[in-house]
């Protein structure tokens, strides 16, 4: 069962619209803040309140809140406030990204740079969210979104995000066939850990995917009935020998055997890091006073010494002294954390 819609949330702070999606367990909502401002609302299914494990399934969405705070980054999509309960039912306020996800992009094949841009960006992403402990395990064309009128790619939903030491947790149950293929073995064992190489193998066929147009075999078909993984270049003979050979080497279906780190991987593949014009900029440093503070001693301790033997304009030099001193920099307030 879903709203009925337009249905007032928080106080009246948001108005839920439209029905953007159902998945899984959730239903994300398009809706607006009081300013007009279109946001995303993520709920819980209501039907799964006849589910016995009700309770465990809010607090896990809950959970994908306290990840998504963890992991701040321009490529990532961005949590606008603490979760908060409607209709006892525990919802997220989220960014909206207006654009298109690469599941329906309008080109079948992707050229291997523009290809290899969005990469680039994920793999940023990725980086911040495993520095955290965290594996997002759902890394596929659907969950990364393309800004309108920009390149910017966005990683979205962490439903079913959980930490390097997380195992018994097979997603053999949840996915779709249209899914199968961005799936690493590890994800379908009850005992193997899990680690950075879960997403590389995800976002090499992400990658495999955007450069043929075709979703790569499953691990579960490749392991089963050893069916193997055509090399990505024998479909789509443009893509480098160099990008092929990372793609096959980041798919390889024993964990230890790729890449260990979305950085290791990225290095191969030779994607610098690039800023896009539409993303957040590097804040300035501030400056650096410790030289600076250290000559002004010097000079100080120089004068406090004639001073005391001269024992004249020594209102003068203090005033002089202090003007050379750097002037405190304002500080602002944090913003509330997500508690």
């Amino acid at each position: 069962m879903v709203w009925s819609l337009p249905k007032q949330l928080h106080g009246g702070k948001y108005t839920a619209e439209t029905i953007l999606g159902q998945g899984r367990f959730g239903i994300t909502y398009l809706a607006t803040d009081e300013n007009g401002n279109r946001i995303v609302i993520k709920t819980l299914d209501d039907d799964l309140r006849n589910q016995p494990d009700f309770n465990r399934l809010q607090q896990k969405f809950v959970q994908e809140a306290f990840k998504l705070a963890k992991c701040q980054h321009p490529n990532i999509v961005r949590l606008l406030e603490d979760p908060f309960c409607e209709d006892d039912l525990w919802c997220l306020a989220m960014e909206y990204i207006a654009g298109v996800d690469l599941a329906h992009r309008p080109l079948n094949i992707v050229p291997e740079k523009e290809a290899l841009h969005y990469i680039q960006q994920i793999g940023a992403a990725l980086g911040v969210v495993h520095e955290n402990n965290l594996v997002h395990r759902d890394v596929k064309p659907a969950n990364i979104m393309i800004k309108a009128g920009s390149t910017q790619a966005v990683l979205i939903d962490f439903g079913l995000a959980r930490g390097f030491d997380s195992k018994k947790l097979s997603v053999s149950n949840l996915e779709t066939e249209a899914e199968a293929g961005y799936t690493p073995p590890e994800l379908y064992s009850h005992t193997v850990e899990l680690g950075a190489y879960t997403d590389v193998y995800s976002l090499a066929g992400t990658l495999y995917n955007l450069l043929t147009g075709q979703k790569p075999i499953s691990a579960k078909e490749r392991l089963q009935n050893q069916t193997p993984l055509p090399a990505p270049k024998e479909l789509n003979p443009q893509i480098s020998d160099r990008v092929n050979r990372g793609i096959l080497w980041a798919m390889d279906l024993k964990p230890e055997n790729r890449p260990q780190s979305i950085q290791q991987w990225l290095d191969f593949l030779r994607i610098k890091p690039q800023v896009d014009e539409n993303t957040e900029q590097t804040p300035p440093q501030r400056p650096n006073y410790e030289v600076k503070n250290f000559r002004v001693g010097i000079i100080g301790l120089i004068i406090a010494v004639l001073a005391i033997f001269t024992g004249i304009f020594q209102n003068e030099i203090r005033d002089w002294f202090m003007n050379l001193l750097p002037k405190p920099t304002p500080t602002v307030s944090p913003t509330k954390p997500i508690k």
